[in-house]
């Protein structure tokens, strides 16, 4: 017998958060429990505000497209296309390849074909734009992570820039400006931060292959999409215009599409950053499986969150470590999932 449940929880933030898009105090995702064989594994679907979802859309998605013989496949890739959102997908996926970990005892990096025993690298963690600059600073000290990720798209961009170098000199600045801005000012920033030593330009405009294009013939320092790419047909478009790509679950579907992703872009000659949206340490467990692949990572989330719903990921000198395999839901999960209601598949 195969059980499925999914249901919504409230993800509350330590901090507001403010990016060029907009701002919010906390999400609600949605989190899928697959029941199978004598094993229980979970999923997580991220409700990002600018897709213009909700959670019944995604819990609709989940239980109209969910079938027996999409639990026991060993390639949930090939049932990607069937669900209607990314996120749906991601969830479904993820799980997945939890249940299959667990029912044969194997590394989930294993699995997905991806070095177990790779290194990892250290994390970003993200700072969401505040105009009190002591509170900036200080929450980039007390984290203690070797980068942090800046958002931009702000009037004082560089003054907190130039403020977080002469205070943190041997910090990784990255940049993400969520294309917050114009092209004009896109070329007045890069001037201004060439002699700062930022490790790289995440979305500085929303803008066409060209245009990208010459922002890096104009930037010494590697410049990467994210909101940009959201097909592979933009994979290629874009490819000859920036030196890389972020990668998110969320975005493509799941482990196994985010593994296809990163493949076909470093084909294309181009790096990759493997991120997150805002989300607990379940997903970001999932992320891990296919993080030696990757240059950079962006795998922050659960450290954003006042309240984690699963067992927490641990970062090492930002390196962060977890396991599909030994991840467990909270109290407030299990009792969210017991409150919703059953499908199940003969």
């Amino acid at each position: 017998m195969v059980e499925i449940r999914a249901g919504v929880l409230r993800l509350p933030l330590k901090n507001p958060f403010h990016i060029a898009h907009g701002s919010s105090e906390y999400r609600e995702n949605v989190f899928l429990r697959i029941s199978a064989d004598g094993y229980t594994a979970y999923g997580e679907a991220a409700l990002v505000p600018y897709y213009g979802l909700d959670a019944e859309q995604i819990i609709e998605d989940l239980k109209q497209h969910l079938t027996r013989e999409m639990v026991h496949t060993e390639n949930p890739l090939s049932f990607v296309p069937r669900f209607i959102h990314p996120v749906s997908a991601c969830a479904y996926s993820s799980a997945l390849l939890a249940l299959r970990a667990k029912r044969e005892q194997r590394h989930e990096r294993e699995l997905l074909g991806c070095p177990v025993s790779g290194e990892t690298a250290a994390s970003s963690i993200t700072i969401g734009y505040t105009s009190d600059t002591e509170q900036m600073l200080q929450s980039i000290a007390d984290e203690g992570f070797p980068a942090v990720k800046l958002k931009a798209g702000f009037p004082d961009d560089l003054e907190r820039v130039a403020l977080i170098r002469r205070h943190f000199p041997a910090l990784r600045i990255r940049i993400d400006a969520n294309q917050g801005w114009t092209m004009e000012r896109a070329v007045q920033m890069i001037r201004a931060l060439e002699p700062m030593d930022i490790e790289l330009i995440e979305e500085p405009v929303k803008g066409t292959p060209d245009q990208l294009a010459e922002l890096s013939r104009l930037s010494s320092i590697p410049i990467v999409l994210d909101e940009s790419i959201q097909t592979v047909e933009h994979l290629k478009a874009y490819a000859h215009a920036v030196s890389g790509v972020v990668v998110k679950l969320a975005k493509s579907g799941g482990p196994h599409a985010a593994r296809r992703l990163i493949q076909d872009s470093q084909r294309l000659g181009l790096k990759v950053m493997l991120s997150c949206m805002v989300e607990s340490s379940l997903a970001v467990s999932a992320a891990l499986a296919v993080a030696p692949l990757c240059r950079w990572l962006d795998l922050d989330a659960p450290r954003l969150l006042s309240f984690d719903p699963f067992t927490p990921v641990r970062y090492q000198d930002g390196i962060p470590e977890a396991s599909l395999r030994t991840i467990e839901p909270s109290r407030e999960v299990s009792d969210m999932f017991e409150s919703t209601e059953s499908v199940v598949l003969e």
